[in-house]
């Protein structure tokens, strides 16, 4: 026995109905909230935040509604790296969920990752296809450059304000003041943008809104504790429209789902992975037992970086470095530079050549 849950509009096509079992399911929010942990100083000014972003209960219902395809996905990443869980939420901030927005700034997606930023972390964004516009590749570089902006500035307030205004602004504003970063030194402290200054408040009123919805008077979707996605990779180049029939999905929604395969295909060179919703790779699996030349794949080679350590592909690539010892017969953690490893396909990796 099944139900399915009431269609949605998502990105301005109607989402198809997810079929989930008649059970229902612990709610994603639920566990988001029982992780959260992270603090501001300025109460009212998180209360603003709040108070603003549940001022249209139809605005804020719309931009839970927009997170459902990608929070799961995006919350695996983040706990994986052990970062704070409130990271998985910037999206709401950054982009409102929307993966296919761009700023005027040519930053694009849920991460609102400029060009450059893009290039400094290996997604592509030329031709066919726009890895900013995709929830595993973005998310896998938008947290690099989290970490990456971590080590640098030590405290998360100041962390993502250099994400919002620069890196090379926030040293300059430090400089300004005759302060260090990880010196304590407080946003308010620094002249930064408006928009910076609030940035961190608006996150903070984010997840106290959406934690407790009943003190603004709003209902919170419920969203079940599972993927809602899965990413899939085959063995040629392929069209949303040759696989839409094969899923049992509209060509539209597989296009909303896909946002970073800009004209509808899988890039020429690879890699052909398909974002497919959950409940439809069994259906999938089944159809393609009988089609003459379109197949799955489980693994990928990942040619090791310099610098790259086992336990940082592993993360990468959402296994342990104890399974990519196993599937490549490695004797010990030790990696050099050049050298193929076999690792799982998974949504975070942009580098695997297939």
């Amino acid at each position: 026995m099944e139900r399915r849950f009431p269609c949605r509009l998502l990105g301005g096509l109607l989402a198809l109905c997810m079929a989930t079992p008649a059970t229902a399911a612990p709610d994603l929010w639920d566990e988001f909230c029982a992780s959260a942990e992270m603090r501001a100083a300025d109460n009212a000014a998180v209360e603003s935040a709040a108070r603003n972003l549940t001022r249209s209960e139809l605005h804020y219902q719309r931009l839970l509604h927009r997170a459902e395809p990608w929070l799961w996905e995006i919350l695996q990443q983040v706990r994986t790296r052990g970062m704070p869980v409130e990271i998985a939420v910037l999206p709401a901030i950054e982009s409102g969920f929307r993966s296919r927005v761009a700023s005027s700034q040519a930053a694009v997606g849920l991460w609102q990752i400029v060009p450059a930023t893009a290039h400094r972390f290996g997604l592509r964004t030329g031709g066919a296809m726009d890895h900013r516009a995709d929830v595993g590749y973005s998310t896998r570089a938008a947290l690099d450059y989290l970490e990456y902006l971590q080590e640098r500035f030590v405290h998360w307030p100041m962390v993502l304000a250099a994400y919002n205004a620069g890196e090379g602004r926030v040293r300059r504003a430090l400089a300004a003041v005759g302060s260090r970063p990880g010196a304590g030194t407080t946003r308010r402290e620094l002249r930064l943008p408006a928009e910076t200054q609030a940035h961190f408040h608006r996150l903070m009123g984010f997840v106290r809104a959406t934690c407790n919805p009943d003190d603004y008077g709003v209902q919170r979707p419920a969203l079940p504790a599972q993927p809602m996605i899965r990413p899939v990779n085959f063995n040629r180049r392929v069209s949303l429209a040759e696989l839409a029939p094969l899923i049992g999905t509209p060509t539209n929604y597989l296009r909303t789902l896909n946002p970073a395969l800009t004209d509808g295909h899988t890039a020429a060179s690879g890699p052909h992975r398909v974002w497919i919703p959950e409940h439809r790779v069994d259906h999938l699996e089944h159809r393609l037992a009988r089609h003459s030349d379109l197949a799955l794949l489980e693994y990928g080679l990942y040619r090791v970086q310099r610098g790259d350590t086992l336990s940082h592909i592993a993360v990468r690539h959402g296994t342990s470095t104890r399974a990519l010892r196993e599937m490549n017969a490695l004797a010990s953690s030790s990696i050099r530079a050049g050298v193929e490893l076999r690792v799982p396909l998974h949504g975070g990796s942009p580098r695997t050549d297939l």
